[in-house]
């Protein structure tokens, strides 16, 4: 099947050479702290010129226009963490819902850039790989990483035994200067546990990329064997089945994504997956 690469958490992520491989449908959909708004301002202008241009083109309900005031105008008042982090993924769920990740990113740091914990850290970084995940060119994806690499560092400084958001930073060195670093931090977290999910499904990843499909198909599978409802990584799952010529098998995976999965970007990708196995059985 045809594949474009795919930013992958990148962070210019790490693809420079890029690590993954993913179907074309999924790639279509569109040590300091920052010192004041000024700093992120120039930064939105030079890296999200398009972002903002794409914002402007994507059509909001009136529901969702109602619905994003009324958070945003709560948000501006708020002054606790917990309730602006519950506001801001309720904003982030509708961008996000729109492709539009860069947006979402730039919102959550602007809105949590001052505050020194390791919670308000760990969701700017969390925004900032989503972007980075779905970034489509390298200068956003180099952005993105990079972004995601300066919060994730500041929670793991501050508490080291957070190995998801461990794993997840790996990922960004993918299309870094020294990409093997992306195995090496994952086994880091591995050995400190090897069922730890977001670990397994990165290094499944890495094997799809290095064309180890055999072994993405074994740390796939011992992944849902931890947790069977983790449908990205039987999405996944299903690329490396195909990979290897087991359509039936791969079958399997996509029609599960297909009925379970909630994200529009990998249900579209599993239906595309669906239709070519169907063209050619």
């Amino acid at each position: 099947m045809k594949k474009q690469q795919l930013v992958l958490i990148v962070a210019a992520t790490t693809f420079a050479i890029v690590l993954f491989s993913l179907p074309k449908v999924l790639l279509n959909k569109d040590e300091k702290e920052l010192e004041n708004s000024a700093q992120l301002e120039k930064a939105e202008e030079t890296h999200s010129e398009a972002s903002h241009t794409e914002h402007g083109a994507v059509a909001f309900s009136e529901i969702e226009t109602n619905k994003l005031t009324a958070f945003q105008q709560a948000l501006s008042k708020e002054s606790k963490l917990a309730k602006k982090l519950v506001l801001l993924d309720s904003i982030s769920n509708i961008y996000n819902g729109k492709a539009l990740y860069d947006s979402s990113a730039y919102l959550v740091e602007r809105s949590l850039a001052q505050d020194e914990t390791i919670e308000s850290w760990i969701a700017i970084g969390d925004a900032s790989y989503k972007a980075y995940y779905f970034a489509v060119d390298d200068s956003k994806a180099t952005f993105w990483g990079t972004k995601t690499q300066e919060y994730y560092k500041k929670a793991l400084d501050k508490k080291p035994d957070l190995l998801d958001v461990k794993a997840r930073m790996a990922m960004t060195y993918t299309r870094s200067q020294n990409p093997m670093q992306a195995a090496l931090t994952l086994r880091e977290v591995l050995d400190k546990d090897p069922n730890n999910e977001q670990a397994l499904l990165n290094m499944g990843l890495l094997s799809v990329q290095s064309g180890q499909h055999e072994k993405a198909v074994t740390r796939f599978s011992k992944l849902l064997s931890i947790n069977p409802e983790n449908w990205l990584a039987t999405f996944y799952l299903g690329i490396a089945y195909t990979e290897l010529g087991k359509k039936s098998e791969a079958k399997e995976c996509f029609e599960k994504v297909k009925k379970n999965e909630k994200q529009e970007q990998i249900l579209e990708a599993a239906n595309e997956y669906l239709k070519q196995l169907s063209v050619n059985p």
